[in-house]
């Protein structure tokens, strides 16, 4: 009879167990669409979702009106937000790995409604670690994400942006993300006061200012920044071969691209500062744009860089 009873017990709590996730998808949006044509507006939609998030206990680090292009009747609003667990698990992997951090996600005007894009930490985990060896840990994230969104509307994760099977960046100004770092400074001060200089240093007079402060662990920060109107130039170039009478600037919807990240490492008793090559950054978010608009657009990339760095160097001086 105990037996009977102790095997009873057993099933019901097999049935009543939560599904095994099956193997992630090898195919990844750079971006991952979670909810599509509300009937609301992006404000109210921004405010739900980051309710919602802080709901599931996730740490909201910033929530801020992108720039859009000229002339566009379209809003958009990222907000940047984190996990404690997702970025243990990322920053495992190395220091350096902080370029994956921390999560992005976009409420933007689109077709017939408001939409929820986030920036798909499976593909770009795999682009920094040239291997899918973070696949179920940035999957887990997330399906997180998602579960929370579910009190903002009916959610289904579709792939969105560039397509890919793997990381890897090719063609012009591509190439492996561990060749792509660019040290900026190494300053005489801890991680923690570096940061606290970034977010303070780097204001809208320069252009970009800093719209948050991450510690992703004691020795690693990440500084995210924004320029409204290098938002709005890079979304009028990621829509310009998808633009209809009815859809001019649907670039928008890459608004989680932003903001740019600036990591900063412990190094010996100092400090490193280092950004992304930023064409490299452009093509990971952006190569679905194709290369036409790159070639358009060759000097972009080389100005965001040499604008961020010398804000950089501007606020540690």
């Amino acid at each position: 009879m105990r037996r009977f009873v102790v095997s009873v017990s057993l099933a019901l709590t097999v049935l009543a167990s939560p599904a095994l996730a099956g193997p992630v998808a090898k195919s990844q949006g750079v971006y991952v669409t979670l909810l599509s044509g509300l009937k609301s507006d992006v404000p109210a939609t921004a405010a739900k979702v980051e309710g919602a998030l802080k709901g599931a206990g996730f740490g909201i680090l910033a929530s801020y009106d992108n720039g859009v292009p000229e002339g566009c009747r379209a809003r958009a609003h990222t907000i940047v937000f984190s996990q404690d667990a997702f970025a243990a698990s990322v920053l495992a992997g190395g220091m350096d790995k902080a370029f994956g951090l921390p999560l992005r996600l976009a409420v933007y005007d689109g077709e017939a409604g408001v939409w929820v894009a986030m920036a798909n930490p499976v593909s770009l985990l795999r682009t920094f670690n040239a291997a899918s060896v973070k696949d179920e840990t940035a999957q887990k994230v997330v399906d997180e994400v998602a579960a929370a969104l579910a009190s903002v509307g009916a959610v289904a994760q579709k792939p969105a942006g560039q397509i890919r099977d793997s990381g890897e960046i090719g063609g012009m100004g591509g190439g492996p993300f561990s060749e792509k770092v660019v040290p900026v400074l190494t300053v005489a001060k801890s991680p923690a006061d570096t940061a606290a200089a970034l977010k303070v240093g780097i204001g809208a007079a320069v252009g970009w200012h800093a719209v948050y402060s991450y510690k992703a662990s004691d020795d690693v920060f990440v500084v995210g920044v924004a320029n409204g109107k290098t938002e709005g130039r890079a979304f009028g170039i990621a829509g310009e071969k998808r633009a209809t009478p009815s859809a001019l600037f649907p670039g928008v919807d890459h608004a989680a691209a932003f903001p740019v990240e600036i990591v900063v490492a412990k190094k010996g008793a100092n400090s490193s500062v280092s950004i992304l090559k930023e064409m490299w950054r452009m093509k990971l978010y952006f190569q679905d744009a194709g290369n036409w608009a790159f070639m358009k657009s060759m000097q972009m990339p080389g100005d965001i860089q040499s604008e961020i760095e010398a804000a950089i160097r501007k606020a540690l001086p």
